[in-house]
């Protein structure tokens, strides 16, 4: 039987660095958040949620998704951390959900093929660990996003606090991966407007 595999994006931030909110950027003719909700409807996710925050009325107003496998969620405590946002999609997992593929809102650049070999590479090794196990993809030596997370134990998520993300929680997990990829797309979020000028000249030339 297919494994029940959800993609969880993280993107209830301030945007405090962009000085807007970066959910709603324009890349091309859809929104950052808009085009990383598409892109993983468009893949073989048992569920895609999306954890907003910050602005979140405006985003859902702004952005329309007509695919019954997603659903926004609200991180209430958004102004605590990412790791706070990290504890309400696990928490919002449905229980027959055990794995997870989270993903940053801001990460626009990444490869589909990334994407799937990701996926893939946690399939696989769920035919082999009983227990928890991450998989994280590096490029040259240095880690990104999306992580995968095999086998979830809910309660190392529940106990998360502060902006740490996932770094505690990796530390309680059985099973590492690094999965080196011919990627950069894996480390590019848009954080700052340089970073956003950056993003629509690199979008602009692999459209051209």
């Amino acid at each position: 039987m297919k494994p029940s595999i959800c993609a969880i994006i993280l993107a209830a931030g301030t945007s405090s660095r962009m000085g807007k909110p970066k959910q709603l950027l324009p890349l091309g003719e859809q929104s950052l958040l808009e085009r990383t909700i598409h892109r993983l409807v468009d893949e073989d996710f048992s569920e895609v949620i999306a954890v907003i925050g910050h602005e979140a009325k405006a985003i859902k107003e702004k952005i329309s998704i007509k695919n019954e496998r997603f659903r926004w969620i609200e991180n209430e405590a958004y102004l605590t951390g990412q790791s706070s946002s990290l504890k309400t999609g696990i928490v919002s997992l449905k229980e027959h959900h055990s794995h997870a593929m989270v993903f940053l809102g801001d990460l626009p650049f990444i490869s589909d093929e990334t994407i799937r070999l990701i996926y893939q590479t946690g399939v696989d090794r769920l035919k082999e660990y009983g227990e928890s196990f991450v998989i994280r993809p590096t490029y040259k030596e240095v880690p990104g996003h999306p992580v995968f997370f095999g086998n979830i134990n809910r309660h190392h998520f529940a106990q998360l606090q502060g902006d740490t993300g996932g770094k505690s929680i990796m530390k309680r997990i059985p099973h590492h991966i690094l999965l080196e990829v011919e990627d950069e797309g894996i480390l590019m979020d848009v954080d700052s407007p340089e970073d956003y000028v950056e993003a629509k000249r690199r979008w602009r030339g692999y459209h051209e």
